[in-house]
């Protein structure tokens, strides 16, 4: 069995010093108890098998092994050693109270350390005995065994924690301020207090152990650790050639956290209760009739047929493949974007322990990537029930070690192609240029970027660090859930608290970077300003026969009436068109050209022209290139119908080569294919466009096609299934 366990005895005063506090503020004493129940939390919530025991002294009564009537009184052992349980959480909530009675905490010291060693002796698993003392030193205590007490700790190899006083490197002066609370309150110490701190600092030294104030303690406590997984080795044979192959060994570096338990069939108020799951299947008919699951069969649809898939169709068609890791070739590292990583997360790729040969050989090829910035593209096989997956290898050299790191790649069906219009900040996109941000604006932007940069934060200008670095942030969804499952637990019947605002405030920006995007963000509120528009409103049936009711005097609604309707129906059901929109571009674009205004149709065919391009380069994919060939057959009949095939042949010429430059030859292609090309002097008498150059216009995009071999007509299915 692997040690990675650690036993933790808890030494807790409870005398009648850790209860002294000034009104309206919070005891030692309570503030030890909720440091306990934090740590208890960590251990429960992170799923750990660490061991806790908790030692009491001050207790009006004495239970503990060593104890003779005249030594090691009023010390009690409230728990043995075991793994941290709600009851025991119920325990320390609950049944902890302050008492009149002093006891040495250096005999509590010595109760605890036995207790530790005894508890674990025999025991497999443990890597780490640690004691975790909380106490104001207010009570009385004896030296005589102070050499006892560091000898002990020593030689048991137990780390020693203390909370409770501050202690600081020069604590001679008698106006040094008392123990912190967690509100960041401090009382006067007493004479009794400065000679345990001095005794304790004394040991501290001598063992190499660590003292934290409440305030200290507490907010770090305040966050649940995730379970502490150790690292399993995959190890394998990284193929180069089949003559060259390297052992390594891989361990995960980085992995999406998930719970290990989900919660889900948890009944706390009767622990004995059997939670089971029934599922039943029903057929899609008037009774619903049930149907077994040994009858059910999984089914594809091909076409209109379903083709039913049974468990061993699906296994007889899996992909078989051996395990390996096989370099299959080589590229340059700006290749791989970072869009194209794909997977959980990514792993360290390291030589086989102990094996000089392999670490020469891989260090040789980590070097030669990182010289020449290169990547492996590898192929890696888990094991004989894993299918194969696409990775790449990159080379990582730090000081203290290198590696290559593995990164999964989306194989040719994994990518998804999506394409989005270009900002209007181009000197070839001039369609949006009115919406193109002024250089003040950019410069706004780009000094508000600089001054919320995470990366140098601090006072310090010669030690900045890091903020909300990841490696020690903690998941607040997590968090919330670890604090409402301990509430129920604890307290079935109530509602569940409020988010804590250790939690809440954790994710929120230093307050160093909101003090210094003040100034930013006020000049951002003057550059990029905001004006409502006011929607016109529309004009419909039922708005003005109410304004009508509402009229004093038939003369008047009458009147009112014949205003309002003088345009008939259709101007009060419908707006009037002023532009060609995105919505319905031909109804708006008939409705300006059929107007009598001799001027509109050149403005109205602008604007399509502009929508036609918009729709076709907004599109995702095809997605919107039905709406656009809908728009250019129209543009291309009126410009026949307005004798203006002059303007359409120039448009479709500029609009060409605008799609093919933008990589949008596919739309092109509907063009060809629904015969939209040049307007012809057989089309129209306006036009100097002759039939031959028309098919030419088209004709030279398909001769550089590579032509593709048709199925004939007389095939059917199953000879093409025969065929595959």
């Amino acid at each position: 069995m692997a040690a990675n366990k650690e036993a933790i005895a808890i030494v807790l005063d409870v005398g009648p010093s850790m209860n002294n506090a000034p009104p309206g503020e919070e005891t030692f004493l309570q503030t030890a108890i909720d440091a306990i129940t934090r740590i208890l939390q960590r251990k429960m919530f992170s799923e750990s098998k660490d061991e806790i025991a908790l030692i009491l002294f001050g207790t009006p009564d004495t239970d503990n092994p060593l104890a003779d009537g005249e030594c090691y009184e009023n010390i009690t052992i409230a728990q043995p050693m075991d793994v941290a349980s709600f009851e025991l959480l119920e325990t320390v909530q609950n049944n902890i109270q302050s008492t009149d009675v002093s006891a040495d905490f250096v005999d509590a010291l010595i109760v605890a350390l036995d207790h530790l060693v005894s508890s674990t002796q025999g025991k497999k698993g443990f890597c780490m005995k640690r004691l975790i003392l909380i106490s104001d030193l207010g009570g009385e205590f004896g030296d005589d065994q102070i050499d006892t007490v560091v000898a002990g700790i020593k030689n048991s190899g137990t780390e020693l924690n203390v909370i409770g006083p501050s202690i600081e490197e020069d604590d001679d002066d008698d106006d040094a301020p008392g123990p912190s609370t967690a509100n960041g309150h401090t009382k006067d110490k007493t004479p009794q207090q400065r000679a345990g701190e001095a005794m304790l600092k004394h040991i501290l030294q001598e063992v190499d152990g660590e003292c934290y104030s409440f305030s200290e303690a507490l907010p770090a406590l305040s966050y649940f650790q995730t379970r502490q997984i150790r690292q399993t080795a995959w190890k394998c044979q990284l193929e180069i050639t089949s003559n060259l192959k390297i052992p390594v060994c891989s361990y995960v570096k980085m992995k999406n956290f998930t719970l290990k338990q989900s919660w889900k069939k948890v009944y706390a108020k009767d622990a004995d209760e059997q939670i089971s799951t029934l599922r039943t299947f029903h057929m899609n008919d008037e009774e619903e009739t049930e149907v077994e699951k040994e009858d059910i069969v999984e089914g594809h649809r091909y076409g209109n047929t379903l083709v039913p898939m049974s468990a061993d169709d699906k296994e007889n068609m899996k992909y078989r493949a051996e395990k390996c890791f096989k370099i299959l070739g080589f590229t340059k590292g700006d290749k791989i974007k970072r869009h194209h990583y794909l997977g959980d997360g990514s792993s360290y790729v390291v030589p086989e322990k102990d094996d000089e040969s392999a670490a020469i050989a891989l260090s040789a090829l980590i070097n030669a990537l990182y010289e020449t910035n290169m990547v492996a593209i590898v192929r890696k096989v888990y094991s004989a029930a894993s299918g194969p997956k696409l990775g790449c290898l990159i080379p990582h050299i730090k000081t203290e070690y290198e590696c290559l790191i593995y990164v999964e790649l989306p194989f040719r069906e994994d990518i998804r192609q999506f394409t989005f219009g270009s900002l209007p900040i181009t000197e070839d996109n001039k369609a949006n240029v009115k919406n193109a941000p002024s250089a003040d604006q950019l410069k706004a932007v780009d000094d508000l970027i600089t001054d919320m940069d995470l990366s140098q934060t601090g006072d310090d200008e010669d030690d900045k660090v890091e903020a909300l670095k990841p490696k020690f942030v903690f998941n607040p969804h997590f968090q919330r859930l670890y604090q409402c499952l301990q509430h129920r637990a604890l307290n079935p019947d109530d509602q569940l608290p409020e988010l804590s605002p250790l939690i809440a405030n954790y994710l929120k920006p230093p307050q160093e970077i909101i003090t210094k995007c003040e100034p930013g963000v006020e000049k951002i509120q003057k550059l990029f300003k905001l004006e409502e528009v006011k929607r016109k409103e529309d004009r419909t049936g039922e708005k003005l026969f109410k304004d009508g009711d509402e009229a004093e005097g038939g003369l008047v609604k009458k009147q009112k009436l014949d205003d309002d309707l003088e345009g008939g129906m259709e101007d009060i059901t419908k707006s009037e068109v002023t532009e060609v929109g995105t919505v319905t571009p031909v109804e708006d674009y008939l409705a300006l050209v059929n107007r009598k205004d001799v001027d509109k149709f050149d403005e109205a065919s602008k604007q399509m022209q502009k929508r036609i391009q918009q729709i076709v380069m907004d599109s995702f994919g095809a997605q919107f290139y039905p709406k656009a060939i809908d728009c250019l057959k129209t543009l291309r009949e009126q410009c026949i119908k307005k004798m203006e095939a002059k303007s359409f042949n120039m448009y479709l010429k500029q609009f060409k080569d605008t799609l093919i430059q933008k990589g949008r030859r596919d739309f092109w292609d509907e063009i060809v294919t629904e015969n939209l090309s040049l307007i012809t002097k057989l089309e129209s008498e306006e036009s100097d466009v002759s039939v031959e150059e028309g098919k030419k216009f088209t004709e030279d995009e398909e001769e550089d096609k590579p032509k593709t071999e048709e199925t004939p007509a007389d095939d059917d299915a199953e000879d093409m299934l025969e065929n595959m």
